[in-house]
């Protein structure tokens, strides 16, 4: 039976590879024809560079547009037979498996589990996919809480429940279906067993997926199931993975030929280590002369005489390669844990309030975006979500890039990290003392306030308050110097006054703090850029002093209970204002807000219709617009034409009659409705919006059977998503209706049957994503509808 076993997964594996080829072979072909339409020059793209003004680096950023998500790796070279073999094993092996993908570090280990875990066949096999990271700095409550939340349908509060009561949970909504589980980057075996009693082992073909370095996790996991080795590239496969790096303007990918021989030399010096490789290719993507090409060789050759780690000395080749300001942004990344997911947004306004980012003229935000997309075009920094106008949303560093951020950081004493330790070494208090910026990831006590007068950057990470030793009023009293304090989630209770002294402060995150009450003292930080002070329920009231804060760019807060008296007319910096109540929006003069880009407001919109929309009409720099009604419906939301500059609209509450089309902003591209509660088609008015780029038609906002779509409607549409609309049973539309659509999501939409057989006339679909769908739809997909989506070079089902 054995033999048979591993014959058929033989016979099924070589035939994948073939299919698996085919299809990316077509995807790939879209794409070029696709790209050929886009000149990269007419966008004026270029590299920042040495030597580049950031004026003119600004200007550009203006004209960004990126054609191609970098989230999408479409330069998978020399794994796929790997995929082939495990997505067989996955599919084929009819008992419980933990099936590990074993590597160093770099080699390709979550490259290749994402290839294999979004493949059309194993999301077909498996009833319920999850994917988590585990990492060394592992939570076991945290690693199931997030497993639970994207097996379930729906999941009740967490935050109070144990972990034997969570393993519980999980154990019950996993048992009786088929389950796949990624346990990406598990150092140890006490990680799995810290997890394992969750994993229910009876049923048939239920699965582990690891991916680990250590080959002792992956026999403990799973003694019967042989860990699959990754294996370093081979000199051709590096070779064509260098040159997909390092030309991406260039159709073919194919490298000059006065560069070729010093190009493969490089090649062989990065030992087949596809992180290398990529690293050094996003390097040379910015050099085309043969002079720039030798140096880069001539450089590698000196730092592996130095350090016989070739990892290590080529990956710091990236980091030298850096110019000057981009080498402190990026060593600042080196603060945040392993494997964490930061905001894009929320790392601008640090580096801003850091001081890492010039100002020369233009918004110090645009500069910041594009000194992360620098990096992430190097392939320093990974993008792990994007936004639907393709703008990077979130990241995260390999585990070795940020063992590089960390190394060279402490060689310039930039960043302390304070890990699980509960003091400090003797040999560490001169570093701890010369770093100003610290890191607190432990509960441990902490030796800060002796040590350390002269901080600017301090942030906490999932610090539990009740063994924390150092308080809010130690934090305002001994760190004067603080320019970013970043205490969201620590419960603090309350802000001393003596917050009041820290007047260098730029940066002040308390978002889910559990604060109380805000010392009206908080008006003298008079230099403070961001404030957050989001997700604080408890909070009932501002004092009226935020006028003060003349330096004030974004300030985000919770409308419900702040309703007063709040003066912010002298905010001329302010460009993030949200979640503000309408009484308070009431009681201000909005007309000096010069840079207010982006508001949201919430409360009731009836009695003062005409005077909100009269005042919003006055913000000349207004871009986005988010209005959350507290009544049962909106009024008439005619007045929505006279926002001329508004392109991003989200409407949350009740809508008897949309608007006309003529009624909407009249450059609007992004609109989201949710809990509208229409019951007339939306479509029939939307579809004729001239510039629409991104629909998303939330929770309810739509209660009827059948959304139709039709000839020639949506001219700009690319991106539409079907979130819960519970009683949608059917979408009807015209072989020419959404002629640019790219992406289609349909989530939690359990009465939908099928979709519609005019989608597969949409040639310019790429994406399907389907997400707590039922599984007759899915079924169907895969079957009697499959000659609908065939052409979509990417479905995923989760």
């Amino acid at each position: 039976m054995r033999m048979q076993s591993k014959k058929a997964i033989y016979r099924y594996a070589s035939t994948l590879k073939a299919r698996t080829k085919i299809g990316k072979d077509l995807a790939a072909i879209r794409t070029r024809i696709s790209d050929i339409a886009i000149s990269h020059e007419a966008y004026g793209i270029r590299s920042i560079g040495d030597g580049t003004s950031h004026a003119i680096a600004n200007e550009r950023l203006l004209k960004l547009r990126r054609t191609t998500p970098r989230g999408q790796d479409k330069d998978i070279v020399g794994l796929e037979e790997d995929i082939a073999t495990l997505v067989a094993r996955l599919v084929l092996e009819d008992q419980w498996r933990a099936i590990s993908i074993v590597g160093m570090g770099g080699i390709g280990k979550t490259t290749c589990a994402k290839e294999v875990y979004n493949h059309g066949d194993v999301q077909t096999f498996f009833d319920c996919r999850a994917w988590v990271y585990v990492s060394q700095q592992f939570r076991t409550r945290d690693i199931l809480q997030s497993i639970i939340k994207q097996v379930a349908t729906r999941t009740k509060d967490m935050t109070k429940l144990l972990e034997e009561e969570l393993e519980e949970m999980l154990y019950k909504l996993l048992q009786g279906r088929r389950y796949l589980v990624v346990l990406d980057d598990i150092w140890s075996t006490t990680a799995f067993d810290s997890l394992a009693k969750a994993f229910p082992s009876d049923g048939s073909g239920n699965k582990l997926l690891l991916t680990t370095r250590n080959n002792n996790v992956a026999l403990h996991a799973d003694a019967q199931s042989l860990p699959h080795e990754l294996r370093f590239r081979s000199q051709e496969d590096s070779w064509k993975l260098l040159c997909r790096k390092a030309f991406t303007e260039s159709i073919d990918r194919v490298c000059p030929p006065q560069l070729e021989e010093i190009g493969q030399e490089i090649v062989v010096k990065c030992s087949g280590l596809p992180l290398a490789i990529i690293v050094v290719g996003g390097m040379l993507s910015r050099k085309r002369r043969l002079s720039e090409w030798q140096r880069v060789l001539n450089t590698i050759r000196l730092l592996l005489a130095r350090d016989p780690n070739g990892v290590s000395a080529i990956l710091a080749l990236s980091y030298y390669d850096l110019p000057y300001d981009l080498k402190f942004c990026f060593l600042y990344l080196g603060l945040f844990p392993e494997d964490y997911l930061f905001s894009a947004r929320k790392l601008f306004r640090m580096w801003i309030a850091e001081g890492l980012i010039p100002q020369h003229g233009g918004k110090m935000e645009d500069v910041a975006e594009e000194y992360l997309n620098e990096l992430i075009d190097r392939n320093m920094v990974q993008v792990a979500r994007w936004s639907a106008n393709e703008r990077v949303k979130h990241c995260q560093l390999h585990d070795l890039m940020r063992d590089l951020s960390i190394s060279k950081a402490k060689a310039e004493e930039f960043l302390y990290i304070h890990g699980n330790l509960d003091t400090v070494a003797p040999a560490s208090y001169h570093a701890l003392s010369r770093a100003r910026r610290h890191a607190i990831y432990s509960n441990g006590s902490l030796s800060l306030k002796e040590s350390s007068p002269n901080l600017r950057s301090l942030l906490f990470f999932k610090v539990d308050q009740i063994k924390c030793e150092i308080s809010s009023y130690d934090i305002c009293t001994c760190f004067k110097l603080l320019r970013v304090l970043e205490l969201e989630e620590l419960k603090v209770s309350s802000i001393p006054r003596e917050i009041g002294e820290m007047i260098h402060l730029r940066y002040l995150g308390l978002k889910h703090s559990s604060i109380k009450e805000l010392p009206e003292e908080i008006g003298c930080l008079s230099n403070l850029q961001t404030l957050d002070i989001a997700e604080n329920f408890s909070l009932g009231k501002i004092p009226d002093v935020l006028w003060k804060m003349k330096s004030l760019r974004h300030f985000y807060m919770h409308a419900r209970l702040l309703a007063g008296k709040l003066r912010i007319d002298t905010l001329q910096n302010l460009q993030t204002l949200s979640d503000m109540h309408i009484g308070s929006w009431n009681e201000t003069s909005p007309a000096n807000l010069i840079s207010l880009r982006k508001l949201g407001l919430k409360g009731s919109f009836t009695a003062n219709r005409v005077r909100i929309f009269n005042s919003l009409a006055k913000l000349v720099s207004l871009h986005s617009l988010s209005l959350k009604s507290a009544d049962v419906v909106f009024p008439s939301l005619s007045q929505l034409s006279s926002l001329r500059y508004v392109i991003k609209l989200h409407l949350s509450g009740g809508i008897i009659k949309l608007p006309e089309p003529h009624e909407f902003p009249p450059n609007l591209n992004q609109l989201t409705l949710y809990h509208s509660r229409l019951d007339k088609n939306p479509m029939e008015i939307l579809e004729k919006l001239p510039y629409l780029f991104v629909l998303r038609l939330k929770s309810s906002s739509f209660l009827g059977k059948k959304l139709k779509f039709s000839p020639n409607g949506f001219p700009q549409l690319e991106f539409l998503e079907l979130e819960f609309l519970e009683f949608l049973e059917a979408l009807e539309g015209e072989e020419s209706a959404m002629p640019k659509i790219r992406s289609l999501q349909i989530v939690g939409c359990g009465r939908l049957r099928m979709l519609p057989e005019e989608i597969k006339y949409a040639t310019t679909l790429r994406e399907l994503v389907f997400k707590e769908m039922p599984r007759n739809f899915l079924d169907r997909l895969q079957g009697e509808d499959s000659h609908k989506v065939q052409h979509v070079p990417s479905i995923l089902k989760l």
